[in-house]
C-alpha cells in the first residue's frame, strides 16, 4: 500500500496529487490519500501511516511537520511549495517521472536540526529573518503576492530593522550582544524562498552551518544581504561563521523561524544536529535526468 499525504491548501499540490493518482491506477497499484484540514496536520496524518512507501506532496512546511513525527518510513517528497528550499538544496526537481520515481530502489540519508525537541530540515533564525516571516505572516497581502511578499517585507525590514540581546554558547565559544541583527543556523543550504545562506552545507555532513550578524553598522548590514542574494559569500563584511554540532542561545526575541514557520519562544533555545535522520528516495544513478 503506498500512501500519500498531501497539503490540500495548496492547488499545484491538488494538481499533482491528480497526476499521481492517474499513474498509480494504471499501474494497478493500491493507495490510499491523506490530505491536509484545519483540524489535521501532515504530522498529525502521520499517526495513520502503517505502510512502507510514503509520497508527501506539499512545501517546507509540509515535509517539516512529516518529519517532526518521522517513524523511519521511506518518503518520496515531490515539493509544490511557495519556496521548496529543501528540494532546491537537494537538486530534486519537481517535475521528476513518479513511476520511475516508485521503481527506483534509490535513497539518500539526510541530517536534521533541533532545537528543544523542535526539527527542521533547512534552516533556523533569530533575528531579521524571523522578523520578515512575522510580517508577512500578518499581512494581507500575503493571498495576493505568495512568495513574494517575503522579499517585499525583506525590503521593508531594512527600514525597521532591529537589534536584539543574545548570548550563543557552542563548544569552547560564546558571543554576548545586545545588537545581533541575524542568528542564521542552517542544515541545508538554502532558506527563504531561494537564497543561499550556507553555501557550505549539505544537509549530510552533521554540522550546523551558523552564521551571526552583530554589532555591524546598518549599511553594513544591507551589503551583506545582498551579497547573501546575489550568491557572493565571499564578500561578506564583520560576519562570524562557525560550524559545529550543538548550540545554545538566549535571547530576547521572543519567536524564532524553523523551515518557514514563525514558533514562540521564552525560553533557552538548545540546537543539535541529528546525522542521517530520515530518507528521500531519488532516481537511480544510471537513469537519465527527468523530462
Amino acid at each position: 500500500m503506498i500512501e500519500i499525504i498531501v497539503n490540500s491548501r495548496n492547488k499545484k499540490s491538488l494538481i499533482e496529487l491528480d497526476k499521481i493518482e492517474r499513474v498509480l491506477k494504471k499501474k494497478n497499484m493500491p493507495y490510499k490519500v491523506l490530505k491536509t484540514s484545519k483540524s489535521k496536520n501532515a504530522s498529525d496524518l502521520m499517526n495513520e501511516i502503517c505502510g512502507d512507501e510514503l509520497i508527501v506532496i506539499g512545501g517546507d512546511g509540509t515535509i517539516n511537520e512529516v518529519i517532526n513525527n518521522y517513524h523511519g518510513r521511506d518518503i518520496i517528497y515531490l515539493a509544490h511549495g511557495s519556496g521548496n528550499d529543501l528540494a532546491r538544496s537537494i537538486k530534486f526537481k519537481k517535475d521528476v517521472e513518479i513511476s520511475r520515481l516508485l521503481d527506483s530502489k534509490r535513497f539518500i540519508e539526510y541530517d536534521v536540526g533541533v532545537v528543544n525537541n523542535r526539527m527542521f530540515c533547512s534552516g533556523f533564525d533569530v533575528g531579521f529573518n524571523a522578523d520578515i516571516i512575522k510580517r508577512a505572516n500578518n499581512s494581507k497581502l500575503k493571498k495576493y503576492l505568495g512568495k513574494y511578499i517575503y522579499l517585499l517585507q525583506g525590503v521593508i525590514g531594512i527600514f525597521m530593522l532591529k537589534k536584539y540581546k543574545a548570548k550563543i554558547s557552542c563548544d569552547d565559544r560564546e558571543i554576548n550582544t545586545d545588537k545581533l541583527y541575524l542568528l542564521n543556523v542552517m542544515i541545508q543550504p538554502y532558506e527563504g524562498g531561494g537564497i543561499k545562506f550556507a553555501p557550505n552545507a549539505t544537509g549530510q555532513d552533521g554540522n550546523l552551518h551558523i552564521m551571526v550578524m552583530e554589532n555591524i553598522l546598518l549599511t553594513t548590514f544591507v551589503y551583506n544581504y545582498l551579497c547573501l542574494f546575489f550568491k557572493k559569500h565571499s564578500k561578506l563584511k564583520n560576519v562570524t561563521h562557525i560550524t559545529t554540532n550543538r548550540l545554545t542561545i538566549k535571547t530576547n526575541q521572543k519567536y524564532f523561524q524553523i523551515d518557514g514557520e514563525l514558533i514562540n519562544n521564552n525560553r533557552s533555545l538548545n540546537l543539535s544536529c541529528i546525522s542521517k535522520f530520515y530518507k528521500l528516495k531519488r532516481m537511480e544513478k544510471n537513469e537519465k535526468k527527468f523530462k
